[in-house]
């Protein structure tokens, strides 16, 4: 975006002595002493920008006078994460916690009946859900999730390898 002249303006600001053309441009504004209001003109990848996402970002920045501002119609003007680092933002500690939590439970119920084991670590992780939703900590769906994947996990181990193997040790 680059500012405008307009017919309203009353003054122009003019750059800092330190910025190229390129960093900051005169800016024509109108004053009356309490705000200063200024146009621009986006061009028309801009328009197009700002027609989809609605959004103009203005920053200001500090200096010893009137502070030099940018402004720009894209849709953000934050850096986004990656989804990579979105992704890996889901599995924190304590979804980690989670997943243990119902492995364990899960695999030490499941050694003999891996149905109940896979039952009580479901149970397990859905009674902790709501004692949360009681005032003692934070309600979140992936957390059930999560204990719910290591149940699983421990129910396979258990169902296809270990359960087998102990049935047959004790000839049940």
């Amino acid at each position: 975006m680059k500012p405008k002249n307009f017919k309203e303006a009353t003054k122009v600001l003019q750059k800092p002595g330190d910025m190229t053309n390129e960093e900051c441009s005169s800016l024509s504004v109108w004053n009356d002493g309490k705000q200063c209001i200024s146009c621009w003109k986006p061009s028309i990848k801009e328009r197009l920008s700002i027609l989809l996402f609605g959004n103009v970002w203005l920053s200001v920045r500090s200096g010893n006078t009137q502070p030099p501002v940018w402004i720009d119609g894209s849709k953000t003007v934050f850096n986004q994460p990656s989804i990579k680092e979105k992704v890996l933002s889901i599995f924190t500690k304590d979804k980690r916690l989670h997943t243990l939590a119902g492995f364990i439970i899960s695999l030490v119920f499941g050694l003999w009946f891996p149905w109940l084991g896979f039952a009580l670590g479901v149970c397990a992780g859905a009674a902790k859900e709501y004692r949360d939703s009681r005032g003692h900590g934070c309600v979140e769906l992936l957390d059930f999730v999560f204990t719910v994947i290591g149940a699983l996990i421990a129910f396979a181990l258990t169902f296809f390898f270990l359960s087998p193997f102990i049935h047959s040790l004790f000839k049940l």
